[in-house]
């Protein structure tokens, strides 16, 4: 379904095969496009339709894990995604209603029928997509492209590689991750998108650009990679380059990555300083994020919940002692403070942590735990963005 969502099919289509695998009806309801499909049509009346649309924007307007009730009609649903946003729903049509948990397994399907509508929401996300781009003009296809692959929408990577190419762009062999973000005070500077004809680049909400830049040859075209981030630099914009990415299915971390980095470059610049050992955090996370909250709970996370617990401000000063190289005397000057108080402060981050800031070992896992916490962070925020 998910390819023929790609190649073309429409809503009514992907109803229409997941009805026909179910064996009843199926209803796709997208608010922001307007009426739900229904197939077959004749399956569902006007009370019904209305009915569903609420059941939508119940889903839609839920907590991530909050039970959302199943109305009469309805045998099962499931949310359809683009990035991290609910946008609408699948659902089985024809049950007497229930209990579901959002995003989770809920109502009178079984698990093999409850693949089915997975697998029609996530066509469903494309389809939408695809609409956009065909509606729209050509800045709308390249910004549908690159929101399908930010989102990992990789199922049908052939057709994805097709359609970057009919803009005029070869992704075939990877490319490199370019996001920039304007100030909250600089939106309008995204306006001023410089263009460029070797990079797939367009500007997204809330003055934020995302770009990607093919490899040639296999090479990475350094020249371009420099001269788009001057540009973007020199209108303000915080700016994040990913590692080149060797293959297509890899585009989307790549494009994560550099998202990550310019939510790092916004909350402090001079992280910029140390961008390898984010890079190799970063690929942590990509990778398995449930390490990368280890790292963080296994070093520091005591020390943060002792502050919230205290009203103290041991994370802080820790992490100016770091800045400062390990000198007592210039974190105290840097935070204003009698050096005595720094003192202090370390010995508690000890105490409450197990890792003394004074010993190499200490200092670089306390280290490596407050670059974890800005990591998840970041891609945190990261997330409200899509």
């Amino acid at each position: 379904m998910v390819s023929g969502a790609v190649a073309g099919d429409d809503l009514q289509s992907v109803a229409g095969s997941a009805s026909e695998a179910l064996g009843r009806p199926v209803a796709i309801a997208l608010p922001s496009l307007g009426a739900p499909v229904v197939w077959p049509p004749e399956a569902s009346t006007p009370e019904e339709i209305g009915t569903l649309l609420d059941h939508a924007a119940a889903v839609i307007r839920a907590e991530p894990g909050e039970a959302v009730t199943l109305p009469p009609g309805i045998a099962d649903s499931v949310q359809i995604r683009i990035g991290q946003e609910v946008v609408g729903i699948v659902a089985a049509v024809g049950g007497v209603g229930g209990v579901g948990e959002v995003g989770g397994v809920g109502g009178t399907l079984n698990e093999d029928e409850r693949a089915w509508l997975d697998a029609a929401a996530a066509a469903a996300a494309v389809a939408a997509l695809m609409r956009e781009s065909q509606e729209g003009d050509l800045q709308a296809s390249r910004r549908a492209l690159l929101r399908a692959l930010a989102a990992g929408r990789t199922a049908d990577l052939t057709t994805l590689v097709a359609q970057a190419r009919r803009l005029g762009f070869d992704l075939g062999a990877g490319g490199v991750a370019v996001c920039a973000h304007a100030p909250d005070d600089q939106q309008g500077a995204a306006a001023a998108l410089p263009s460029h004809p070797l990079a797939l680049m367009e500007r997204f909400g809330g003055g934020r650009v995302l770009g990607l830049v093919p490899l040639t040859g296999g090479l990475v075209p350094d020249d371009v990679v420099s001269s788009i981030v001057a540009e973007l630099g020199a209108l303000g914009m915080d700016v994040g380059v990913s590692a080149p990415r060797r293959a297509a299915a890899a585009l989307h971390e790549g494009l994560r990555e550099a998202e990550v980095l310019v939510e790092l470059a916004r909350s402090d610049a001079s992280l910029a300083t140390q961008e390898e050992t984010y890079r190799l955090l970063i690929g942590v996370l990509l990778r398995d994020p449930e390490e990368l909250e280890l790292l963080r709970e296994r070093t520091i996370a005591a020390i943060s919940g002792y502050d919230s617990e205290h009203d103290t401000e041991l994370l802080a000063t820790l992490q100016a002692f770091l800045a400062h190289h390990g000198s007592t005397t210039e974190t105290a000057e840097a935070m204003s403070l009698h050096r005595h108080t720094v003192g202090y402060r370390l010995t508690r981050v000890q105490e409450v942590s197990g890792l003394s800031p004074y010993e190499s070992d200490g200092r670089e896992r306390l280290s490596l735990g407050l670059k974890a916490d800005q990591i998840l962070g970041a891609d945190k925020r990261r997330t409200n963005h899509e």
